[in-house]
């Protein structure tokens, strides 16, 4: 198995980034290793975290586009997502709710750790029910 850097990730599912180093010849070499490869590629929560940032903040992609991506992503065969059930569930949050992902896969990971609750600031993320607002 081969981990996959955020980098590699965003080029198989675009075919053009406007933002970055990097050339045509990179999507052809991703394809090349990647997408026809009969070996499994690993993909972590960081990676997972940083591609739909990038997707959402600098591409500006709506938070139905970025599900489906991840949903692509969560379905591959050649691809290992860390925790899938946590990622999945995270992706439902996210849509459901305010907030960014980020926030939504800490709160769906602490759940799943035995926590009846993740205390914070951000008010946003206090709208999904894995969050409480911590306030005087």
């Amino acid at each position: 198995m081969l981990g996959i850097d955020t980098n590699i990730l965003l080029r198989i599912f675009l075919t053009d980034l406007s933002e970055g180093d990097h050339t045509p010849d990179q999507f052809a070499l991703v394809r090349d290793a990647v997408v026809g490869s009969r070996e499994p590629f690993f993909v972590n929560h960081v990676v997972v975290v940083e591609t739909i940032w990038v997707l959402r903040q600098k591409l500006k992609y709506s938070k139905e586009i970025i599900a489906g991506v991840m949903t692509r992503l969560l379905h591959m065969s050649n691809v290992m997502v860390q925790d899938a059930a946590t990622v999945e569930a995270s992706l439902s949050s996210f849509i459901a709710y305010p907030g960014d992902f980020s926030e939504h896969l800490i709160g769906e990971i602490n759940k799943r750790n035995g926590c009846r609750t993740t205390l914070t600031f951000d008010r946003a993320a206090s709208k999904s029910p894995n969050f409480s607002e911590l306030q005087r």
